[in-house]
């Protein structure tokens, strides 16, 4: 299956006049794939806050489930810039824990959009730092963020039994 959705891209890419120095797809799981390219013209696959490269993601996928006739899930990367966004991401994230835990105080994130609340939903858990903790506040485009405390004088901790 690699090979048939290594053509498809290569094609897809080469009708739309874009050069691909480098292609890699990595299989995560059952129907999921991660596609790795790398081209001179990023700029165009990107686009102003990745706009042109959710839509190539899209319809790649779209592509590829007609084509194979599977419905898969597909993650584009190109030239790295998801995986360096996120450790932009998580670098900001890391500062401002630091923070929360000097001051003891929440900290209101700015505006993030809800692929980023999520990432730092779980890389806040992945740290497994039981002294902070998320939580999101407000609806739609209000959604806001916090980095919280854990304040031990009003932390309850009941166990099931308990109840």
């Amino acid at each position: 299956m690699e090979k048939e959705i290594n053509k498809l891209i290569l094609d897809f890419f080469s009708k739309m006049d874009i050069e691909i120095t480098s292609l890699e797809i990595v299989k995560q799981k059952e129907n999921i794939y991660l596609i790795k390219v790398q081209t001179p013209e990023s700029g165009l696959v990107i686009w102003t806050h990745w706009k042109n490269l959710k839509d190539f993601e899209y319809i790649i996928k779209l592509l590829i489930s007609r084509t194979i006739d599977e419905n898969i899930k597909i993650h584009l990367e190109v030239n790295d810039y998801m995986y360096n966004k996120d450790q932009q991401l998580f670098s900001f994230i890391d500062s401002k824990i630091k923070i929360a835990k000097n001051t003891k105080k929440d900290f209101r994130l700015p505006f993030l959009s809800a692929y980023e609340r999520k990432k730092v939903h779980s890389y806040i858990a992945e740290l497994n730092d039981h002294d902070i903790f998320t939580k999101s506040i407000w609806e739609w485009k209000e959604r806001r963020l916090y980095i919280c405390v854990k304040d031990e004088k009003i932390t309850i901790d009941l166990d099931w039994v308990d109840i």
